[in-house]
C-alpha cells in the first residue's frame, strides 16, 4: 500500500500530517513523506535493510524514526526505495527499508536537519491512526 501523507505549512519548519490504518502505515507515510521531501524517494529502487528504533513512546518513536532515515540517508549518500514497517509497539518499531547508493541522481531536497518534537500528535481515531510530526529545514 501506498502511504498517505500530507505537507503542512509552518514558518520555520516544514511537517507531515500522515494517516493510515493502523501505527505500522502511519510509520510507513513517515518514511514516504520524508524521503519525499528529501528528493531521495525512488520507489522499488535498492537491497532490504532490517532497522529496528527504539524510544520511550510511540510518539518519541516518530521522531526517532525519522531521525534515524535522515542518519541513514546522510551517511550513506543513499535513497530510498520502500519502506515495510513490520511491527511497532512500546516505543519499539521493526522495519524492511530499501536503500540504494545516490549514485547520479540530482535530489532537490528540502533539507531536513531533524525530526522534532514541536507539535508532535500521534492519535487513535474512529477512522484509524493520524499523525503530525514537524522537521527542521
Amino acid at each position: 500500500m501506498t502511504a498517505r501523507f500530507e505537507i503542512l505549512e509552518h514558518t520555520a519548519d516544514v511537517g507531515l500530517r500522515l494517516e493510515g490504518d493502523t501505527l505500522e502505515e502511519v510509520f510507513q507515510a513517515a518514511g514516504e513523506g520524508f524521503s519525499s521531501l528529501q528528493g531521495a524517494w525512488f520507489p522499488g529502487v535498492g537491497e532490504e535493510r532490517k532497522v529496528e528504533v527504539r524510544a520511550v513512546d510511540n510518539p518519541g518513536l516518530l521522531v526517532a524514526w525519522i531521525n534515524e532515515l535522515l542518519y541513514m540517508q546522510e551517511a550513506e549518500d543513499a535513497v530510498f526505495g520502500g519502506f515495510e514497517v513490520k511491527q511497532v509497539a512500546d516505543g519499539a518499531l521493526e522495519a524492511v527499508v530499501r536503500i540504494a547508493p545516490r549514485a547520479r541522481r540530482e535530489l532537490e531536497a528540502v533539507g531536513v536537519k531533524a525530526a522534532t518534537y514541536h507539535r508532535l500528535r500521534l492519535e487513535r481515531g474512529s477512522g484509524g491512526w493520524t499523525a503530525d510530526v514537524y522537521l527542521d529545514v
